[in-house]
């Protein structure tokens, strides 16, 4: 890859203002495909996280007879029940992980088969996972290595048959989420269990689709069938929130407003790191929507501490690891991740990723099975980084997004070999970064 065929990172001094960021990914996901199960009955949805990811979960909605309509400032799903149209062709996931996992609880139970695929990079993600539990509830599931990758064929079995408990041997919210409304199609509980807490968007939006979720021993599970809030606001992305507020930290005289943004507990785990290595925080609740908190997050400069990450608190930042070791690289001290296998197995994996970016940047960095570990740099990086440096994205958004704030801030420049995989999660990222950066 030359560095004339590479995108070349913009400057910013400074990064200050108020933004207001596009709808969570995670809950545009999970109201949309629960909207489209209230049977004959409309959902308003105002502020949709639009993205490459909730653009093809929409696509498979209304290839199974969904109509969704994209209205004057709000997108309205026109429910049909649990069970769905017969799709024409094959349905197709594209790059997301959330969608595949979630449908492949949606199509086990339908009446009729179906084929469920996706783009190179999600054929080469675990889907075990999800499939093999399902397997047990009566699902008929054939596909590549015994079912355990896409692409993945469906016989429809009408009904699951209930009755049983799932231990999770990984915390995963989507996982999660598809064994939770499996209780659809059910008419005795599907419960689960999970190691550690992951993200409990599902738990906190059924029961403003009038679903129970209810816990024994443990193990929670749902009841009921969906029906339509009628009008739902989503909480803007603090995932995508995550690049504005370090951005902000990392920059010298910044303070950034982010608003209205979704301050789901266990999506809070980027801030609460952050903060522990001393960033300038501050979290200002202001209201809830469909069981979810949402408010404002301002971001200051900062010096920051490096500590270790490990256990418990894995689950509830794994897609903000790549750029909480931008971070690190102008920290004080060694930055260790660890029990973060789960990296792996992302759009790439982002282990490596990570690890061969600090390579080409000169930072000897420890990479682990599970994880890595190098020593911050501290405040002398925005000046020691003074060259030319080319980096790979390895198409995937987050490490992208990540390696563009460090460009953003070094002497030197950065190029990135593709800018465009931002699309999949967050496609006004360069605009919102242009919004607040002060060249």
């Amino acid at each position: 890859m030359e560095v004339d065929s590479a995108y070349l990172v913009p400057k910013y001094k400074t990064f200050r203002g108020e933004i207001k960021l596009r709808g969570d990914k995670s809950i545009s996901h999970r109201v949309l495909i629960f909207s489209s199960m209230c049977e004959n009955q409309e959902t308003k949805i105002y502020n949709i996280g639009f993205s490459d990811d909730i653009n093809a979960t929409q696509r498979i909605l209304m290839q199974l007879g969904v109509e969704i309509l994209n209205e004057n400032g709000f997108l309205k799903a026109c429910g049909k029940g649990i069970y769905f149209d017969e799709p024409s062709d094959i349905i197709y996931a594209y790059e997301s992980g959330t969608t595949a996992r979630i449908f492949c609880s949606i199509l086990a139970p339908q009446k009729f088969s179906s084929v469920l695929d996706g783009k190179e990079s999600l054929r080469r993600r675990p889907m075990k996972r999800v499939v093999e539990p399902l397997k047990k509830l009566g699902a008929k599931i054939w596909g590549k290595d015994d079912a355990s990758k896409l692409p993945l064929v469906f016989d429809g079995v009408s009904k699951f048959k209930g009755g049983v408990s799932f231990d999770l041997s990984v915390a995963s919210a989507q996982v999660k989420t598809a064994l939770l409304i499996s209780n659809f199609w059910s008419d005795s509980p599907v419960k689960v269990r999970e190691p550690f807490i992951s993200r409990d968007h599902t738990e906190r939006i059924l029961p403003s689709f009038n679903v129970d979720i209810r816990s024994e021993a443990g193990y929670i599970y749902a009841v009921g069938k969906p029906k339509s809030p009628g009008v739902i606001m989503v909480p803007g992305d603090i995932s995508s929130a995550s690049f504005i507020i370090a951005a902000s930290v990392l920059s010298h005289n910044s303070d950034v407003l982010i608003k209205d943004v979704s301050l789901n507990p266990t999506r809070l785990g980027f801030v609460e790191v952050l903060k522990n290595m001393g960033a300038n925080l501050k979290i200002y609740k202001t209201g809830q929507e469909i069981g979810e908190d949402y408010g404002d997050i301002s971001a200051s400069s900062s010096e920051l501490k490096n500590i270790e990450l490990k256990g418990d608190i894995i689950p509830k930042i794994i897609d903000e690891i790549p750029i909480l070791s931008v971070c690190a690289i102008f920290g004080e001290g060694v930055f260790r991740v660890r029990d973060a296998k789960e990296l792996r197995v992302k759009e790439t994996d982002r282990i490596n990723a990570i690890c061969s970016n600090l390579r080409s940047l000169g930072i000897d960095v420890q990479e682990y099975e599970d994880g890595f570990s190098f020593e911050g740099i501290g405040n002398s990086a925005y000046h020691k980084f003074s060259g030319d440096y080319l980096l790979k994205t390895f198409g995937d958004h987050r490490i992208a997004m990540s390696f563009f704030i460090f460009g953003s801030l070094i002497n030197g420049n950065l190029y990135l070999d593709d800018i465009s995989c931002v699309s999949k999660s967050y496609p006004d990222f360069l605009l919102d970064i242009k919004k607040i950066g002060i060249c």
